[in-house]
């Protein structure tokens, strides 16, 4: 009798202890979708609502200063210089006469004379020195306008147009400002860059020929957008971007390009031209997840 109890009391025990994890199984497996269903949904994020402002591109490159005008003015014949009536550093009008030679034996006093106004940037002959054919009178120069030459990358160079505003910074740290007036249509065939001018002002000759200088050209103007460097991200490729939410608040992830970073922040192109930027949480949510969403509007940029 004792027998038949015990049997019955461990059957009795086995069925709880079924129960108990058949109804634990089903509550893990419930929690679980819960669990999913909350990850898919309730995560909360923060969005920027930014409306696209044109903006340019600024492209960055190492450059330096060259004179629009600066040539050896040389002798086209032979013979023995005789007068040098202007010096080093002078300026001369277009057709001034810079060196007078003397052919012996012919009685000919062939002019040199400048080329364009200008100033005598040297004058290294003097009086009876015999010049050959070729021989270097003078260099002159015309430092008015002054260029600014930058090589920018065959990938960069669609996105400059003549005419586009650019400045620089000089070794000095002097700013100053100029568009361009020149793109070159063949590469360096060793850097594969493109030689880019751009024209200054410099009537007051205060901007030296061969001065290194940091160039900053305005690109295309394309729709762009504010937002803070701290809200950028990588992808699984990694690729730049930010993340951003659908009108139906689902994730995506958006890849950016830099235009502009400034102090107050950062310009990119990339996104539609009304876009919802997550800017709070954004560490938190994946691809395709549906989040609730606190908005804020762009402010005035």
């Amino acid at each position: 009798m004792k027998i038949k109890q015990t049997y019955k009391t461990a059957a009795i025990l086995a069925s709880f202890l079924v129960i108990w994890m058949v109804s634990g199984s089903l509550v893990q497996e419930e929690n679980f979708k819960k669990g999913k269903s909350s990850l898919d949904t309730l995560s909360s994020v923060t969005i920027l609502n930014s409306t696209a402002t044109n903006k340019s591109q600024v492209l960055k490159s190492s450059g330096f200063t060259e004179a629009d005008k600066f040539v050896q003015v040389r002798a086209e014949v032979s013979g023995r210089l005789i007068s040098t009536p202007v010096k080093q550093g002078d300026y001369v009008k277009e057709g001034d006469l810079i060196c007078q030679l003397y052919i012996a034996g012919r009685e000919a006093y062939p002019k040199i004379v400048a080329p364009f106004s200008g100033y005598l940037e040297s004058l290294k002959v003097d009086e009876g020195d015999f010049l050959n054919t070729g021989a270097v009178c003078a260099a002159l120069i015309d430092p008015n306008p002054m260029l600014l030459v930058a090589d920018i990358a065959e990938k960069e160079i669609s996105q400059i147009e003549l005419g586009s505003d650019a400045t620089a910074k000089l070794i000095s740290g002097r700013l100053i400002e100029g568009v361009v007036t020149f793109i070159a249509s063949s590469a360096d065939k060793n850097t594969r860059t493109f030689r880019v001018e751009i024209s200054v002002d410099n009537k007051d000759r205060t901007i030296r020929d061969g001065v290194s200088a940091e160039i900053y050209i305005k690109g295309k103007k394309e729709p762009a957008h504010k937002i803070s460097p701290a809200i950028l991200s990588l992808n699984d490729q990694g690729k730049l971007g930010v993340r951003t939410v659908t009108p139906e608040n689902k994730v995506e992830f958006k890849e950016i390009k830099i235009l502009e970073d400034t102090n107050n922040g950062m310009w990119v192109s990339g996104l539609d031209s009304n876009a919802r930027i997550i800017t709070l949480g954004q560490e938190y949510v994946f691809q395709g997840q549906t989040v609730n969403v606190k908005e804020t509007f762009s402010p005035d940029a």
